[in-house]
């Protein structure tokens, strides 16, 4: 599976992360965001979970690749790198799993901040 988006993945952590900082920015300041704002604010913050969700899964499969070319864990034995890798691909389906939560709970949000918004 591909992400929706065609940026690569830092690209789309870098992303994320402005959206947030903005809008914390904005409601530290108390600024008010029109229920159009929050809309969009939300929408872009499901579109990249849901792309970080697709692009998780290929990162372990890229850090698997690099352990097999001696890139990553060369002061490690072998059994430590590969417990190294497998705690990243732990850690990384775990965030997977919180990602498919999130982007799930942002499509709510969004789809009755909507309504709230038409009524």
């Amino acid at each position: 599976m591909s992400p929706k988006s065609q940026e690569p993945p830092y690209l789309l952590a870098a992303q994320a992360g402005s959206v947030v900082r903005h809008l914390h920015s904005s409601l530290r300041a108390g600024e008010p965001a029109s229920p159009a704002d929050l809309c969009r604010t939300i929408g872009a913050l499901q579109q990249l979970a849901d792309d970080l969700v697709q692009v998780l899964p290929g990162l372990q499969g890229q850090l698997e690749e690099c352990l097999l070319a001696g890139q990553v864990g060369a002061g490690d034995t072998a059994a430590e790198a590969w417990d190294k890798v497998a705690d990243v691909g732990y850690a990384l389906a775990q965030a997977r799993t919180g990602g498919l939560l999130m982007a799930a709970e942002l499509r709510v949000s969004r789809r009755t901040l909507g309504e709230l918004a038409s009524s």
